[in-house]
């Protein structure tokens, strides 16, 4: 794999500095193939854990109902190093009235001290279908689940984001993290794409670190840096290694991005130092013990017929440089790939290299069908960076669709409604319950063969599988079915409440999604105040612009010489200095939130 002296030679002068040499060396096997006539079917952006007994734990994103929910997390296991897998199962899944009851998507994953943590991507905004996402937690002491999410001091509470996205309402946000444990820190990755006041798109990818020995580690977050510019755009300028987030960016070759140039996609035409990274998606990082590097993957032109896998080098994990495309034995169409690392996200010496990515396949229009793959792999150490794949074939191959299958099996239990509302004096919650098969169909089940555990007994009662309304109140429930769990929000009213009010009226409570933000005047980093409120049937929302609008909020500054607040809740930073700003909504309705403003 990678040769080193060993305790009794006699180690050799420092040679040339050396970088990773990846390469893929078969096409690999399709660990997942979407079911014929099925539409939105997949398994993307997987994330794969390899054990010291040679077993591995797999997790993926898979569509979700398509009506309530957009993503759910599934987990495989393989005893065999990868050559047969488990059936899959959800062991993941949104909390209904909650912030990140739209979607659980983008998996990564890392093991430390008895519990299997997973990152995972959601947003709270309906209106945009998938953007101004956030860096969600979760936990479990075993890789299937049950997770218990990071509530904001603690695990097992209402989820709130790690990393909360405050840029820009039509940024994707913030998401797609990454996990290595590296001497008592972990390393975070993640993907924040908003970094302009001129709204186009700015994609970085920024580390953040932790000392995962204190408890409450997830609130302790500190920036260290920005490991890449993948946006080709204009942008200021300073050192990509440099720790102050308020400092500028440097593009993927270390080079000063703050020149603006035509960008041509075309890979022949373009030279190594003007490589376009544009198209780039999610990281998955990984440390090389026996080399001392960390080594970053992702996907280029992602989804097109000349698609390939990109990797990268470091020596500190914080500032990566690009190493080579990767295009043979890679199928077109490639997206959201990973490479299998330990339980700390190590990759030792004589461990297995494997690339698990999903891929559209040649000829295949149809969004959210895709097929997932995992290839095998090789990593060298060469004394010169080997950039001979760039000018490779990638696979030109079509997805080969499978049959449904004849015997299908539950991969998660559900609510027909997932948030349900009754009110004091009715008899019973209006419940009715499902079990999903891999291939999307729905499956009945009693109320009486449903356990129902976890809930206020206060706000509700439940006896025989009927729940009944006890005192007005929200609540979260878990079902179990078989083997499988999820949680349900259950809202009691009072008599004279009527679900599903919005008009300024039936707004109860108005508060930040934010303890405070903070302003660089020199990065181009646009950030906005998405109000939350709570109305009076119990459930919350972030505000729209629309809402903004049509609520008529204001948003006042305490100081105008060092932060303006516009109409809209775009904060624009003036001087260096720090302020508050009032948001109000009708009469009695406002809270404060501190801005502090640096150079």
């Amino acid at each position: 794999f990678l040769h080193r002296t060993s305790e009794n030679e006699v180690p050799e002068e420092e040679g040339p500095e050396q970088h990773l040499h990846l390469k893929i060396t078969d096409s690999g096997y399709d660990v997942f193939t979407p079911t014929r006539g099925v539409s939105f079917d997949y398994r993307y952006g997987p994330s794969v854990m390899l054990h010291d007994d040679g077993s591995m734990d797999a997790w993926f994103a898979i569509p979700a109902d398509g009506v309530h929910e957009m993503d759910w997390v599934t987990y495989r296991h393989s005893d065999d190093s990868g050559k047969t897998w488990s059936d899959e199962k959800v062991v993941i899944s949104p909390t209904p009235g909650s912030k990140d009851e739209l979607s659980i998507c983008d998996p990564d994953v890392f093991y430390y001290d008895g519990y299997y943590y997973l990152g995972y991507t959601s947003t709270m905004d309906i209106t945009k279908q998938g953007l101004c996402n956030s860096f969600y937690l979760a936990r479990s002491p075993q890789p299937d689940g049950p997770f218990e999410k990071w509530d904001g001091a603690g695990w097992g509470g209402d989820p709130e984001p790690v990393i909360y996205y405050d840029g820009v309402w039509n940024g994707w946000g913030v998401g797609e993290p990454g996990f290595v444990l590296k001497d008592d820190t972990l390393y975070i990755y993640v993907t924040d794409d908003a970094y302009t006041y001129a709204y186009d798109r700015l994609r970085t990818t920024e580390v953040y670190k932790a000392d995962i020995l204190e408890p409450d580690w997830p609130a302790r977050l500190s920036f260290a840096g920005y490991a890449i510019d993948r946006s080709d755009t204009d942008t200021h300028t300073a050192d990509a290694t440099d720790t102050d987030k308020d400092a500028g960016i440097t593009d993927a070759t270390g080079t000063d991005a703050g020149t603006e140039t035509d960008i041509d996609t075309d890979k022949d035409s373009v030279s190594p130092d003007d490589y376009v990274y544009c198209d780039c998606d999610s990281w998955d990082v990984a440390y090389v013990e026996e080399a001392e590097k960390f080594i970053a993957v992702c996907t280029n032109r992602r989804f097109t017929d000349d698609s390939c896998i990109l990797y990268y080098e470091s020596d500190d994990g914080i500032y990566f440089e690009r190493v080579s495309e990767l295009n043979t034995n890679v199928i077109c169409g490639c997206h959201n790939c990973c490479i299998m690392s330990d339980e700390s996200g190590h990759i030792k010496a004589g461990d297995p290299v494997m690339i698990g990515y999903s891929y559209a396949g040649a000829g295949n229009s149809e969004w959210g069908t895709w097929a997932t793959r995992f290839a095998p792999g090789e990593i060298e150490l060469t004394d010169t960076v080997d950039r001979s794949e760039d000018k490779a074939e990638n696979l030109k191959k079509a997805i080969e669709y499978k049959s449904p299958t004849t015997a299908p099996y539950p991969i998660i239990v559900t609510g027909e409604e997932l948030s349900c509302y009754a009110t004091t004096g009715s008899s019973t919650f209006n419940l009715a319950f499902r079990w999903i098969d891999e291939n999307k169909n729905r499956h009945g089940i009693k109320s009486s063969d449903i356990e129902f555990t976890d809930y206020d007994s206060q706000i509700i009662s439940e006896k025989d599988g009927l729940v009944s309304p006890s005192s007005p109140g929200k609540t979260h429930i878990d079902i179990h079915y078989k083997n499988l769990s999820r949680k349900l929000c259950l809202y009691v009213l009072p008599a004279d409440t009527t679900a599903g009010g919005r008009s300024i009226s039936d707004i109860t409570d108005l508060f930040s999604p934010a303890d405070s933000y903070t302003l660089s005047i020199s990065l181009p980093y646009a950030t906005q105040i998405r109000p939350l409120v709570t109305f009076r049937d119990y459930s919350f929302a972030e505000l729209s612009l629309e809402d903004i609008v049509s609520y008529g909020l204001s948003f006042t500054s305490s100081d105008t010489s060092v932060c303006e607040a516009g109409p809209d809740g775009m904060l624009i930073p003036l001087s260096a200095g720090d302020a508050d700003i009032v948001v109000s909504c009708g009469e009695g309705l406002s809270y404060r939130v501190p801005v502090h403003v640096v150079e």
